[in-house]
């Protein structure tokens, strides 16, 4: 997780651009008043005009309100796995410490790293590692709670936000989950490809601060990652 944490200047930006439009609406809308005012005797027509053009200028607003909840939606998914992408996944981190620190909750960080995947875009292409990456996407989206979180971060880092739960249940999970991820077996034209993956695993509390969060996750997992390595070294040798 040593990536730079991304901030939310560009979807600030996004909300601020609809100001002036709106501004500009606005301004249309009491131009087309004023010259219906000027035009017609009849105060009735002018209250009709008025009613259509603020009915219009509704329908815009909710419009560019859509679309900007569909950008940031978009701007919060990884378009690959369908889960949310690091900035989706840090802001929900965000939310859930400070839903921590507020009602004394408890959750658990898991970071998962996959094993020996170079290999696998390197000998079989992108594609294929493309469809591992989908695979354990679905794995993940489909094994964890309506209140959990899951993400792809970047590469083949994948992490998930067990929330409000306690310390031991969530990690004896998130070890199932580590299970069901290395019993995987991924079909890509005929040729079987064996998921292997490391997880490191962080609690937090109401006292957790995101940065820690994210280092003690990111520790242990590499921490996770040389002993599988060792492992199967020795297992090699003998």
């Amino acid at each position: 997780m040593g990536q730079q944490i991304p901030n939310e200047r560009p979807m600030d930006a996004l909300r601020e651009s609809i100001h002036p439009v709106i501004d500009t609406m606005e301004m249309r809308l009491r131009c087309e008043l004023l010259r219906e005012a000027q035009e017609s005797v009849d105060p009735d027509t002018v209250v009709v005009k008025a009613l259509e053009y603020a009915a219009e200028a509704e329908q815009r607003i909710a419009e560019l309100n859509a679309r900007v909840r569909t950008l940031e939606s978009l701007a919060k998914t990884d378009e690959l796995t369908g889960l949310l992408n690091r900035r989706g996944f840090y802001d929900a981190v965000r939310r859930e410490l400070q839903q921590s620190s507020r009602h004394k909750e408890t959750g658990v960080l898991a970071y998962i790293d996959l094993d020996e995947f170079k290999p696998i875009n390197d000998n079989l292409g992108h594609a294929a590692g493309d469809e591992v990456l989908q695979s354990v996407g679905r794995q993940l989206g489909t094994n964890i709670r309506a209140t959990d979180f899951a993400a792809r971060l970047g590469g083949d880092e994948f992490a998930v936000l067990f929330v409000r739960a306690e310390h031991i249940p969530a990690r004896k999970r998130a070890r199932v989950m580590l299970e069901e991820l290395n019993s995987l077996t991924v079909t890509w034209k005929r040729k079987k490809i064996q998921v292997r993956a490391s997880m490191g695993l962080a609690n937090y509390t109401g006292e957790t601060a995101f940065e820690e969060l994210l280092a003690q996750s990111d520790r242990a997992m590499y921490r996770e990652k040389r002993k599988a390595s060792e492992s199967r070294s020795a297992a090699a040798t003998r």
